[in-house]
């Protein structure tokens, strides 16, 4: 089992050039042999549940994975909540086909709800994922990391959702790294911090909802509090490109406000600030939701933020 610790950045396909381009050039700087560009890979993953989703309510999200003519079977966990990142565990096995071995899931210790086993015999194929993939190795002072940049789309019998996407893996050292080299790329192209994997992204297809975080039982706690409304904020973005309604800028910027109330005097600065850039694009409703995912200040504040909210969690 391995803990995956990740940051991903939503990127709207029009900027994923300017994206790559970034990252070729970071490398070709480069005098490390171990950074640099990796082959691209096509990619396609086949998500399984039952009907009523018990793998999703149980917290667990159960794929096989085609890469190269191998074939990958890949259980995720939940995982723990670090503050716009993604920490989860991982377990993967080779298989010799494209067909579920369930046998092997006695290697991970199943959330209770799951450990009988009751619904191995339930299991369809509820979405997939078709997606080319570019892949960097990408060395800081501070970290080793695995950059990879995806476009595709995300299939299911209620619908398809696109993937244009960054992420960026921690292989060696810690997340400082991770967000100083997503702040270095959020000055050159527009990006925003995501919260929502593909898998969510195939759920999300059926039922149609956003996922918010739980509300703090410590209302009074100002870290705490923060932290729920970064997470908030996130989701509203998230959920502005998923259904594209403009409507939603209301609470979006609300959460904005609500987040710059429980932040030290520089940052509430910074969002007061990034409100008033957003502001002449509220005019023309018809175009303000491209204009905004354009806009480089927004994924800068995101990333700033997170990384001080995950330096006090520390």
């Amino acid at each position: 089992m391995a803990t995956e610790l990740e940051l991903k950045l939503m990127v709207q396909s029009e900027f994923l050039k300017s994206a790559s381009d970034f990252l070729d050039e970071f490398c070709r700087l480069s005098d490390n042999d171990d950074q640099s560009r990796q082959p691209t890979l096509l990619l396609m993953n086949a998500y399984f549940d039952t009907e009523d989703a018990s793998l999703m309510q149980g917290g667990m999200a159960l794929r096989i994975r085609a890469v190269n003519n191998t074939f990958i079977q890949t259980v995720k966990t939940r995982g723990s909540n670090r503050i716009g990142m993604h920490a989860r565990g991982e377990w993967e096995w080779i298989l010799p086909n494209d067909q579920l071995d369930l046998a092997l899931l006695k290697e991970v210790p199943l959330p209770e709800p799951l450990q009988d086993m009751s619904w191995s015999n339930e299991l369809v194929e509820v979405y997939r994922t078709d997606f080319e993939r570019q892949v960097w190795n990408i060395q800081t002072q501070d970290s080793k990391m695995e950059v990879v940049c995806d476009q595709g789309k995300v299939t299911s019998p209620y619908g398809e959702d696109l993937i244009s996407e960054l992420e960026l893996e921690l292989k060696e050292g810690d997340e400082v790294g991770l967000y100083q080299f997503a702040l270095q790329l959020a000055t050159q192209v527009p990006v925003q911090v995501s919260v929502v994997s593909k898998a969510q992204k195939g759920v999300r297809l059926k039922y149609g909802q956003i996922e918010f975080p739980e509300k703090p039982q410590d209302m009074a706690n100002k870290m705490t509090l923060a932290a729920y409304w970064y997470e908030v904020w996130l989701v509203y973005w998230e959920a502005m490109s998923f259904m594209k309604d403009e409507a939603l800028l209301q609470p979006f910027r609300h959460s904005m406000s609500q987040l710059k109330a429980c932040l030290p005097t520089e940052l509430a600065k910074q969002i007061e600030d990034l409100d008033q850039q957003i502001m002449p694009y509220l005019i023309d409703e018809t175009t303000v939701l491209t204009q905004l995912a354009a806009m480089k200040p927004i994924g800068v504040t995101m990333l700033t933020i997170g990384q001080w909210l995950n330096r006090q969690a520390l």
